[in-house]
């Protein structure tokens, strides 16, 4: 018996648009060649399911019953959207950008073994951590000692400072653009002339804004012209969107 328009268009509609989905996808799969195989396994995955159910869900069409074809693009819009936001979702995902540093700190003047203190000085100045260990994205600055926000997202710091001094304030905080959120302190005895001190702060960062450490007024750190003492570190978790921050 032959099939009336209708019937055939709602069996060959779907098969339709899932090839035209398919052939959209691939042509964006071509200009981002990286995300090809999840791509193609989010459409297949996705156009089969909607597809096993909807031939699993089919019920003899009768004329008093809901227009077939508002129900099929309803179907088709709602798969289609899915679609589209999970695209979206690899595509930010795939497109996310790699930051990460680590500077150590280099003393103004060393003694035989390489060691010297920076401070104390009469007023705030800004740590400048020169030796570059890792700088994945260059958005710190080994000139200027700060790093600037590439993009909006949540970051981590932590810093570690090394004294060898006696009677002595040692200590660096933790600035983002005018506030300082992280601070270590100690003041050193007669007795205690050698120390390790750390912080850490996760923080929101909007695209351009700057972190970077203090030495306050008063205080002092060693660090080492061969060795890696005095440290400063920081990487992206992940971005957020920026009406968000």
């Amino acid at each position: 018996q032959a099939l009336s328009c209708q019937t055939l268009c709602l069996h060959l509609l779907p098969c339709a648009v899932s090839r035209l989905l398919q052939v959209q996808m691939m042509t964006m799969m071509k200009k981002t060649k990286k995300t090809m195989l999840p791509l193609q396994l989010i459409v297949i995955v996705c156009l089969s399911y909607g597809q096993a159910e909807d031939s699993t869900n089919k019920q003899p069409i009768s004329d008093d019953s809901r227009d077939p074809f508002i129900t099929l693009f309803s179907g088709l819009s709602a798969e289609v959207g899915n679609l589209t936001r999970k695209v979206e979702d690899l595509r930010k995902s795939c497109n996310s950008v790699g930051v990460a540093f680590s500077a150590a700190l280099r003393p103004p003047i060393q003694d035989s073994e390489g060691y010297g203190n920076t401070g104390p000085y009469q007023g705030d100045i800004n740590l400048v951590h020169s030796h570059i260990i890792t700088n994945v994205g260059n958005a710190f600055s080994p000139q200027t000692g700060a790093f600037t926000a590439p993009v909006h997202g949540v970051y981590y710091f932590t810093f570690t400072s090394y004294t060898w001094k006696n009677e002595a304030n040692i200590g660096v905080a933790l600035y983002k653009n005018q506030e300082q959120v992280a601070l270590v302190y100690e003041y050193q005895d007669k007795g205690d002339n050698e120390d390790f001190a750390s912080n850490g702060a996760t923080l929101q960062l909007a695209k351009g804004d700057i972190v970077y450490l203090v030495l306050p007024s008063g205080f002092q750190v060693t660090s080492n012209a061969f060795k890696n003492l005095s440290t400063f570190s920081g990487f992206l978790l992940f971005q957020v969107e920026g009406e968000n921050v």
